[in-house]
């Protein structure tokens, strides 16, 4: 089936709206929040986790593996996932702003706790979203509703007369 005219013209508006409001901000920098004698842990805040990076101060060799570590945030367990030689802490859930993180890393026969703080950044409302894109994509999308709405509509049958 092919679209009348004006619905192509919007869908390809659409389409050409959408790859602006889906634009990634650049990757938060790696930044230490937490150190010992032994160890140093490193954190990079993503939008919806932590990457950590966890290494031994005399060689900087990281400390990897399932079960060599668990975590808290503000007292609270979170799950934690090993990922190559870093370790991924889930944010769902998490409000924006100061959070207290602590490590209870098992290294070397021992067991070591590092504490940190981090800052989660807000995470904007949709209607906050959509004002930030001028309301560009919701206009559209009202607008191919409409279309597709009228276009339903033409095409209904009207029903037979009644005989009188």
């Amino acid at each position: 089936m092919r679209l009348p005219r004006p619905l192509r013209v919007l869908t390809a508006c659409a389409a050409l709206l959408a790859p602006s409001l889906a634009l990634a901000a650049p990757p938060a920098p790696e930044v230490q929040i937490a150190s010992s004698a032994m160890l140093v842990l490193d954190a990079r805040v993503q939008p919806h986790d932590i990457v950590l990076h966890i290494a031994r101060n005399a060689d900087h060799a990281p400390v990897a593996g399932a079960g060599n570590v668990s975590a808290e945030i503000d007292g609270h367990p979170r799950p934690i996932t090993p990922d190559g030689t870093a370790y991924v802490l889930s944010t769902h859930g998490l409000k924006g702003g100061r959070h207290t993180l602590q490590l209870v890393v098992a290294h070397d026969g021992i067991h070591e706790l590092l504490t940190g703080t981090l800052t989660l950044p807000k995470r904007p409302d949709r209607l906050a979203t959509l004002e930030q894109h001028g309301y560009g994509a919701w206009w559209v999308l009202n607008i191919v509703v409409l279309l597709l709405a009228a276009r339903l509509i033409m095409r209904r049958k009207k029903p037979p007369a009644k005989p009188s």
